[in-house]
C-alpha cells in the first residue's frame, strides 16, 4: 500500500478522524517518508498536493456514517483506485521508478481531480444514505505508435446503503442494469492477463479508455432518478464521445418505472414527438439534421431519455443524433402543461414530487 494514503486509511475501520493526525507541510501525508515516484510527484507539486489533501477530505467525507458493509466496498474502491492511479499515468501501465515528465503531472491531476468529483456521490440525498460500488482497471498499450497508451477503464455505480426492502430492491435493480459493465472490465483483466490469448481471438482492434458512471440524479417522494454516463475515447481519435440516459426506480413500488405510469393509453407516442420536436426547434433553431423528427420520434418513447423535474420533463439526445457533435448531448425541456393532455392522472404528481 503506498504509503501516500497511510494515515488516512489507518482509522478506517474505527471510524475515528485519521485527519487529523497528519502531518503538517504538504499533502495527505508524511513527504520526508516518500519513497516512490507516485509519492515525490505529490510531494514536488504544489498543486498536485492540494489535490492530495482535498482528496483525503473527500474520502474521509465518502465513507462517514456508512454501514460495516458498504464501508468495506468504499475502501475496496479505493485501493483499487490507487493501484490505478500510480499506473494510469505511465508509459507502460507500470508504476514509475524515475521522475514523472509533465505529461505524467497533467495526468495524475485529472485522475485526482475526477477521483474527488467521484467521491462526492457518496452521500445522503432525500433521506437516504447512497455510496459508491467502483472498479478501475489499466491495460499496457497494446503498439508502439505516438497516440498508443495506457488503457484505462473506470466504472461507478451508486447503491443504497441498507438492508430494508427497498434498499435490496434497489440495489438488485442496479445490478441488472449495470451487469455488463462489471462484466467488460472484468474481461480486460482477463485479457490483460493473457494478451497472447486475446491477440489469437483478436477482439479488440484498437485502444480505448472508458469512464462508465450511474450515480443519483434526484430522489423525488415517489421515484430515484439516476444519471448514466457512458464516455470512450478511441486512442488516436479527434475526440471522445459519450452517452447520457437515466434509469428511474419507483421507490414506493419498488420496481423500475414504465412508459405507462407516465402517459395515458396507446396514443401517447405520436403526440409526444410532436410536441418534443416543436420544443426541440425552439430551442436549437436550423443547427438540427434534416430528418431530426425521425431521431425525435425514435428516442422519446424510451424513459432512459427521460429527466424529470417539478417544472416538466427533459428529453435528452445523445451526441450526432439531432445536430452537430459541438452541440453535445441535446436537452428538449417540455413544461407539464404542454403534456397534459397525454399524461395519467398521476403522471405530473409521479414526475414532479
Amino acid at each position: 500500500m503506498n504509503k501516500a494514503f497511510l494515515v488516512l486509511l489507518a482509522g478506517l475501520g474505527t471510524g475515528s478522524a485519521p485527519l487529523l493526525s497528519m502531518p503538517a507541510g504538504a499533502a495527505s501525508f508524511d513527504c520526508g517518508r516518500a519513497t516512490t515516484a507516485f509519492e515525490r510527484a505529490i510531494c514536488a507539486d504544489p498543486e498536485l498536493s492540494g489535490d492530495d489533501e482535498v482528496l483525503a477530505v473527500a474520502y474521509a467525507t465518502a465513507i462517514g456514517g456508512l454501514s460495516a458493509d458498504a464501508g468495506a466496498t468504499m475502501r475496496a474502491g479505493q485501493r483499487e483506485w490507487l493501484a490505478y492511479v500510480e499506473r494510469a499515468c505511465t508509459p507502460d501501465g507500470q508504476p514509475l521508478a524515475a521522475a514523472y515528465d509533465d505529461d505524467g503531472l497533467n495526468c495524475l491531476k485529472s485522475e485526482f481531480t475526477s477521483r474527488i468529483s467521484g467521491l462526492e456521490e457518496s452521500r445522503m440525498i432525500g433521506g437516504k444514505r447512497f455510496y459508491l460500488l467502483e472498479r478501475f482497471k489499466t491495460e499496457p498499450p497494446s503498439g508502439e505508435e505516438e497516440w498508443n497508451k495506457v488503457k484505462t477503464t473506470r466504472v461507478s455505480v451508486a447503491r443504497i446503503d441498507g438492508t430494508d426492502a427497498l434498499a435490496e430492491a434497489f440495489n438488485a435493480y442496479v445490478a441488472g442494469e449495470t451487469a455488463d459493465w462489471f462484466a467488460a472490465i472484468d474481461a480486460e483483466a482477463q485479457n490483460a492477463a493473457n494478451p497472447e490469448a486475446e491477440a489469437e481471438e483478436g477482439e479488440d482492434e484498437f485502444d480505448a479508455d472508458t469512464d462508465t458512471t450511474l450515480v443519483v440524479d434526484r430522489v423525488a417522494s415517489r421515484m430515484i432518478s439516476l444519471e448514466a454516463t457512458e464516455y470512450w475515447y478511441g486512442h488516436g481519435a479527434a475526440h471522445g464521445n459519450y452517452a447520457i440516459t437515466y434509469r428511474h426506480f419507483l421507490s414506493d413500488q419498488m420496481r423500475p418505472l414504465e412508459a405507462s405510469d407516465i402517459f395515458a393509453g396507446e396514443d401517447w407516442a405520436t403526440p409526444l414527438a410532436g410536441i418534443v420536436s416543436a420544443a426541440l426547434k425552439a430551442q436549437m433553431g436550423d443547427g438540427l439534421w434534416d430528418d431530426y423528427e425521425t431521431a425525435v420520434a425514435e428516442a422519446v418513447v424510451d424513459p432512459a431519455r427521460w429527466r424529470f423535474t417539478e417544472s416538466g420533463m427533459e428529453f435528452r439526445f445523445q451526441p450526432y443524433e439531432v445536430t452537430a457533435y459541438a452541440a453535445g448531448a441535446p436537452v428538449a425541456s417540455v413544461p407539464w402543461h404542454d403534456l397534459r393532455d397525454i399524461l395519467t392522472e398521476d403522471g405530473e404528481y409521479l414526475g414532479s414530487f
